[in-house]
């Protein structure tokens, strides 16, 4: 994964923290910043989720497809830095919430 995603108005970013867990088995864990004041809205660090694609849809919304490792359970993440909410919708089912609950949702799968 590259070091920093920017949204389209250059407001928010998603970097990775990237980690090998095996041989040739990355972990690249995302984290959304706003970059004014470098506060991070969502993260999902303390686990072992990874992002395999990352889209900014537009100037506050991203689309994220996490999976925790190895890679049995997945979701496609769709948060809005605009309205702080989100959601996540994959084989554990889905949740819509503010990001910190989304957050919560996915660590706790």
């Amino acid at each position: 994964m590259p070091d920093a995603i920017i949204s389209p108005n250059q407001s928010y970013k998603v970097e990775f923290s990237s980690y090998e867990v095996r041989m040739s088995h990355w972990i690249d864990q995302p984290h959304l910043i706003r970059i004014a004041d470098n506060q991070t809205l969502f993260s999902l660090a303390g686990d072992v989720w990874s992002a395999f694609t990352t889209i900014w849809v537009d100037d506050a919304t991203v689309r994220m497809q996490v999976a925790k490792y190895p890679g049995r359970i997945s979701c496609t993440l769709h948060l809005n830095t605009a309205t702080d909410s989100g959601t996540a919708t994959g084989s554990a089912g889905s949740f819509s919430g503010s990001l910190a609950d989304v957050q919560r949702w996915v660590l706790n799968l």
